[in-house]
């Protein structure tokens, strides 16, 4: 009978030990959710991360705030996200630029692998390489024989020094072994509106900026730098079909958290992101801008993050861009 008793003790502190973690650890969510996007409204970005968070409302039964924090490429948004409440409360929607940047600038106000916890790679989406209506090139080959005959008299615009489509376009002309001259702007609109006022011949546009313009007959796309074509551009061929085999430039969308959240919550973001993704009204919205979804694992997105800074690393010494 005692040893019956004690060990009935034993078994009662055990649960009761066993709880204590479970009861210590806050429900999530349990307070509104922000996502962070480093970059002015109206943008891919910010149309994804209103998405997501419309559908985070009604999942998660909390208010989800989208917030714009743009400057310096993004990191004045990521540097927030960094500082924020371990707790799953704050998201980063990060880009292809925190990949870029720890190989563009000279210091950040972060380490980009130790700050952040990847949640959930969302999409992926290339560029579109486009000249203008009126330029004699009808293609990628006829592109790179017409800058072969006059170096350095074609002009390229890019949204910035550093920028995806920057060192996408770098990329493009070291490939192909020609001398087309950079014009940086302040974003993607003031470059797309620099081609279309003829002050540039050539530009690598994201999908949402180019495909209304191609549409219209006042640019024409030579080439994609993905693998394959895009579905909304059927008839565009890769860079790698166009000439340039192998060739592949892709940029990304994702969700990051501060680093210590915990796992179950990432588990939970990650769970309620896929779910969001999937969606058909908000699929529908998104595979017209020419985007891929790549959902996975918080897992995969690291992998992929740490293969990505590495890529652009590369990239971004060919290119001779840097920041102080």
């Amino acid at each position: 009978m005692r040893q019956s008793f004690l060990m009935r003790r034993r078994h009662a502190a055990a649960a009761l030990l066993g709880a204590v973690p479970a009861a210590a650890q806050a429900p999530f969510p349990s307070r509104p959710l922000t996502i962070i996007v480093p970059f002015a409204p109206g943008g891919l970005a910010d149309i994804l991360a209103r998405l997501v968070a419309d559908k985070l409302r009604a999942s998660l039964g909390v208010v989800v705030v989208v917030e714009n924090r743009p400057g310096a490429g993004g990191i004045a948004g990521a540097r927030a996200v960094a500082a924020a409440a371990p707790d799953g409360h704050t998201l980063l929607l990060a880009n292809t630029n925190l990949a870029i940047n720890p190989s563009l600038y000279r210091s950040l106000p972060y380490d980009t692998q130790a700050a952040f916890a990847p949640v959930i790679l969302a999409i992926t989406l290339p560029n579109i390489l486009v000249v203008r209506a009126d330029m004699p090139a009808r293609s990628l080959a006829e592109l790179i024989a017409l800058a072969r005959e006059a170096p350095g008299r074609l002009n390229y615009a890019s949204a910035g020094a550093g920028t995806f489509p920057h060192l996408a376009m770098a990329l493009v002309l070291q490939r192909a072994g020609i001398d087309v001259a950079h014009i940086p702007f302040n974003g993607a609109a003031p470059a797309m509106a620099a081609i279309l006022a003829r002050q540039v011949e050539l530009l690598a546009s994201d999908p949402p900026g180019a495909i209304p313009q191609i549409a219209a007959g006042t640019l024409r796309p030579l080439a994609v730098t993905s693998s394959a074509r895009l579905a909304v551009l059927p008839d565009v061929p890769s860079a790698a079909e166009a000439g340039l085999p192998g060739f592949e430039a892709v940029g990304w969308q994702g969700f990051v958290a501060p680093a210590g959240t915990p796992e179950p919550v990432i588990r939970s973001l990650n769970a309620a992101i896929t779910a969001a993704l999937a969606a058909p009204d908000l699929r529908e919205r998104l595979l017209s801008q020419g985007v891929t979804f790549a959902p996975g694992s918080p897992a995969d997105f690291a992998a992929f993050l740490r293969q990505d800074t590495e890529r652009w690393r590369g990239a971004v010494a060919a290119s001779g861009a840097r920041v102080e």
